[in-house]
């Protein structure tokens, strides 16, 4: 994640001068979601995100999206505005996540569909709290215990979108529907 972070934040600085232009807010929020959030989230569908983690990276979204929008935090503006109609980056995160390993398991001829539910069958594990793994997230993304319930919903592409669309938020349609949540 520090290098993915790295890297946004240079191409966020470049665009200094476009930040602080003019521009209507819509056209600079899908410029930065073409340049540096595709930057930021560039290979994100593999990342196991610990709770500390998510917390960095929605807030280093959220600095960034404010500098894009030329919004200072002096200007007291809180997150809710600053966002607006965009979903959280941590849920952007969960359903690529999700859609890659419906992917991967439909396609038996990749060496991924082999390894994606695999769990070792002897050896120890070493002191201390395991580290997650992409199971263990998928596990958390759809809220199942059992990977061969998560398997079959996978099997089936149609069932396996509409789970996704059920299970990460979609942003509220109005101003209203944002107050509501809040």
């Amino acid at each position: 994640f520090e290098v993915r972070k790295a890297k946004a934040w240079a191409a966020c600085h470049q665009m200094g001068k476009i930040w602080k232009s003019s521009m209507r807010r819509d056209l600079k929020i899908r410029l930065f979601q073409a340049t540096v959030e595709s930057i930021l989230l560039y290979g994100s569908e593999t990342w196991t995100l610990t709770n500390s983690l998510s917390k960095r990276v929605n807030g280093c979204y959220t600095r960034m999206l404010r500098m894009a929008l030329n919004i200072n935090w002096k200007d007291l503006v809180n997150n809710a505005k600053v966002y607006g109609h965009l979903p959280r980056v941590t849920e952007k995160i969960r359903e690529r996540r999700m859609r890659l390993a419906g992917h991967i398991q439909r396609h038996d001829d990749l060496v991924a569909h082999q390894l994606l539910f695999w769990e070792p069958q002897h050896g120890q594990r070493g002191p201390g709290r395991p580290h997650l793994t992409f199971v263990d997230m998928l596990k958390r993304d759809t809220d199942l215990d059992d990977t061969t319930e998560i398997q079959s919903l996978m099997a089936d592409r149609v069932l396996w979108r509409k789970f996704i669309k059920t299970r990460t938020l979609k942003p509220p349609k109005s101003s209203r529907d944002l107050l509501m949540m809040l």
